[in-house]
């Protein structure tokens, strides 16, 4: 049954999102990514993991170039061929650096420098829908809850507004919360990872 529910609230938010304008995207993303940009948790960060945005996610493009310009290592993930449902991070100087790879997500090159999620002091993440105690809803293929077990750092999530839910997310015991979800109105701090959260006007 929860499967279920899961499955239901997958397939509402996924066709909202499809319905976004290319312009609605654009203009609603820049507002979701400055707010990250002037938060603590992106202020904070020296070593951080990105998302390239896939099918109307909310876009990454100016947190890189942020990113980049204040001299953080900027990473992505890419999936491991043959090693199930497993991400490796790779550090990214510039999106140039970036190819199509799996399920047609842009990925960085192929290298030696690959990281895991318990280097980063930021990891920012997709999603379709989330509630505001940290739950979160993806594509289903479980990627990021297995990639993000050793995470020891805030987990932030990038969302429009209508992808977070005033019910609460059934989840797995795998399943793996967000610190806190920015969106285009506001920053919502969801109580997981107590220790990694600071609240206030610094947020």
């Amino acid at each position: 049954m929860r499967f279920a529910k899961k499955e239901s609230l997958r397939g509402e938010l996924l066709e909202t999102r499809r319905e976004l304008s290319f312009e609605d995207v654009y203009a609603l993303s820049l507002k979701v990514q400055q707010r990250l940009i002037d938060s603590h948790f992106f202020r904070d960060s020296a070593k951080l993991a990105l998302y390239y945005s896939f099918g109307n996610e909310v876009l990454t493009d100016e947190v890189f170039r942020a990113a980049i310009g204040s001299g953080k290592e900027v990473y992505y993930p890419r999936v491991a061929a043959g090693n199930g449902r497993a991400l490796k991070f790779f550090r990214v100087r510039s999106l140039d650096e970036m190819e199509p790879g799996a399920y047609e997500v842009r990925e960085p090159l192929d290298g030696t420098a690959a990281v895991g999620a318990e280097a980063f002091d930021l990891i920012v993440v997709p999603g379709v829908a989330f509630d505001e105690r940290g739950g979160r809803i993806g594509f289903g293929k479980g990627y990021y809850d297995a990639a993000l077990g050793s995470a020891k750092c805030s987990i932030v999530a990038l969302a429009y507004e209508f992808q977070v839910l005033k019910t609460k997310i059934p989840l797995e015991p795998h399943d793996v919360t967000v610190s806190a979800i920015v969106t285009e109105k506001r920053v919502v701090l969801t109580g997981a990872h107590e220790g990694t959260q600071r609240g206030g006007s610094g947020v």
